[in-house]
Formats: structure tokens, sequence, C-alpha cells
């Protein structure tokens, strides 16, 4: 267990692209800290707006990075690679912190002694105009989670990224640069769900942190436009190949420990051969039968079980 014997040093980094409007609320939100950062570092993905006078405006309380447009984990990985703290804190340029986000994530790395690399809050969801989303107040609240206390240390969080809908979310969560490192940061190949592998790899088989602290503000009707949720839905290619990407990465690479690996390898299976059938399912919308026949018989292979279950689903009488 690593004592912590003092107050950790957080690097902020805030990527950007083309949110001129937006993306001053959240170096604000920032640079407010009840317990500051050590440093706040914007990327700037190749922004053609005017993100760079806004930016510019900061002056030398924030440290600008700038990069060619190469998306959201290139961005994020990029600020990593140039900042000095042992914990690192991102925040997207359409979303907030409250005051005391940071404060409350020092104390819960401190009340546990540093105990997990990575840490995570609750998040709120809200409007434009600051109003609570009317599907549900959270984050936690959406995915069914909660704890007991200010703080839920656990030893072996791949139950809580294996969860349907994860509890997490990169804006809300803090984590040790070495972890970051350690797994490979985010994949830049994957236009959506890097944040869904990234959880994967840093979960399973590793330690994690729960925070009882709602002091994050996910802007969800902000900037729709450029929100990967909404532009890439499940059942969209983009989103499915995404999935396939990211399953056979962790399968292939996630923990040999032959007990871990009971907790996770059959689920990260089925839901491998669910995305196949998806993608083969929209194959043969397109005519491409051949390829839909690939796909279903991989799905096969990854996982019988879900093959029969889907064939057993739309073939046998509904009582």
């Amino acid at each position: 267990m690593v004592l912590v014997a003092a107050a950790p040093a957080f690097s902020v980094v805030i990527p950007t692209y083309n949110r001129a409007d937006l993306v001053g609320r959240a170096i604000e939100s920032a640079l407010s800290q009840s317990l500051p950062a050590s440093e706040v570092i914007v990327v700037d993905d190749g922004s053609t707006d005017r993100t760079a006078q806004v930016l510019a405006a900061f002056g030398d309380r924030i440290r600008v990075v700038q990069q060619s447009n190469r998306g959201c984990s290139a961005a994020r990985n990029h600020g990593v690679a140039t900042s000095q703290g042992e914990w690192i804190a991102f925040l997207d340029s359409d979303d907030s912190w409250a005051p005391d986000h940071l404060e409350s994530m020092a104390a819960a790395i401190e009340a546990t002694q540093g105990g997990a690399d990575f840490y995570f809050a609750d998040a709120r969801f809200e409007d434009g105009a600051g109003q609570s989303d009317s599907q549900a107040s959270s984050l936690w609240s959406k995915s069914g989670f909660r704890i007991d206390g200010a703080t839920r240390l656990e030893a072996d969080a791949t139950a809580w990224v294996l969860a349907q809908r994860q509890p997490m979310k990169l804006q809300c969560s803090v984590f040790r640069r070495r972890l970051y490192e350690e797994v490979g940061g985010l994949d830049e190949a994957l236009r959506t769900r890097e944040d869904t592998h990234f959880f994967l790899k840093a979960g399973i088989g590793r330690s994690m942190c729960a925070v009882a602290s709602g002091g994050v503000a996910i802007g969800v009707e902000d900037d729709p436009a450029n929100r990967l949720t909404l532009a890439y839905p499940p059942e969209q290619r983009v989103y499915l190949e995404a999935t396939l990407r990211l399953y056979r990465d962790v399968l292939a690479h996630g923990p040999r420990d032959a007990a871990v690996a009971m907790a996770y390898r059959r689920e990260l299976a089925h839901r491998l051969a669910v995305a196949r059938l998806g993608l083969a399912k929209l194959d043969l919308a397109e005519g491409r039968v051949a390829s839909a026949i690939r796909g279903i018989a991989a799905a096969a292979w990854a996982s019988p079980r879900t093959l029969v279950a889907r064939l057993a689903r739309r073939l046998l009488p509904r009582r």
C-alpha cells in the first residue's frame, strides 16, 4: 500500500476542438478549485473557430498545447505526455467542476492512503441552462450504482467496469500517471468508446475507489453535435466496430491470472459476439451476404451460447 504524505499534485488536462463558446467555462472551473491544480493544460486539437483567442485571454494561468486535428484521445494523450503531476484529472471542454472537486478527490486519496491508482466520483447531467436532466439526476443513478459512506475502495474493480453502464467517466476521475502509462493511455484508433476501453484496462484485476461527490456537471445539451454518444449511436457501424476492437484488445491483453480471467472473459466474449451479430445484421441489410456469414461464424466462435440464445429468441414462439 502506498502512503500519501502530502496533498496530491493534480495535472488538469482539457482537450478542446471548436468550442470557443464553452471552453472558457471549463477552464474557469479548473482554475477556481479550492485545492489548486499544479497545472492546467489545454490541448487545442486544431480548432478553426475563436478558440485560440479565448485561450490567450487566460495568459500564463494555463498552458496551451497546439496540435493538428487528431481527435480527443490523441489530445488527451498529448496532454498527459506534457504534464508533470503524479495525478491526472481530465475535464471536457463543455463540462465543469464544482469548486471542491479536486479537494474531494484529494481527501479520498488521503483517506484511503492512496490504496488505488484510480478514483472516480458521480456526475450531474445538466442542460445548457444548468438544469438537471429529466431522465435521472446523476451518472450513478443511471448506472444503478451506489456506495455507503464517503468512499468505497475495491481491491478488484472488475465487476464495476463490467457493469452494463460503467459508473465512471473520464471527466469525473483522477488517476495516477503510472497507471495511464502502464495501460497505454487512450486508443487513438477508436472514434468512440475509447473511455470504455480505458476503464476496462484500468479496472479489470486492479483497484479502484468510488468517491461520494457529485462535483462534475456534464453539459448534456451544450454541444450535442460534438458529443460522441450522440454522433455514434450503438446501432451504427462505427460504434460496433469500435466495440469489436476494444473487446478483442482486452481479451488479448487482459490479466492472465486464472481467477481474474474467470470473472471477465466469458462476459467480454459474449459482448464481442453481440457486436459481431450487430455488424452481420448491417451487412445483410446492405446486401453484403458473404461478410454477414463470416460475422455470424466469428460470433459463434467467440461465444456459441450467445449465438444460440439469439437464434432461439428469434425462432421460438413467444409464450
